[in-house]
């Protein structure tokens, strides 16, 4: 079990990194797939850390995942005093 957690882990968070360097394009532009490879990734690393026992992961990459997904959701919103009326 500790190899199947290491590779969840290994793969999660590399991939999830890059999505996040590149957070605010992707909430802006609405890059689903972006959005979908980060969630797979970090769900990764919950699982990875649940199956080892971490329940500190599980707990900060569980919550980066619900505030992630909310940041997504409210995140393409624009401001009124934000878009021209050109």
């Amino acid at each position: 079990m500790d190899a199947a957690a290491t590779g969840l882990l290994a793969f999660g968070y590399p991939t999830s990194i890059v999505v996040i360097v590149r957070w605010l394009p992707v909430v802006r532009e609405r890059r689903w797939r972006w959005l979908i490879a980060h969630h797979v990734a970090v769900a990764a690393i919950v699982s990875g850390w649940a199956i080892k026992g971490n329940t500190g992961g599980v707990v900060v990459n569980g919550a980066w995942l619900a505030v992630s997904s909310v940041w997504f959701a409210l995140g393409h919103r624009r401001h009124a005093s934000t878009v021209s009326s050109s």
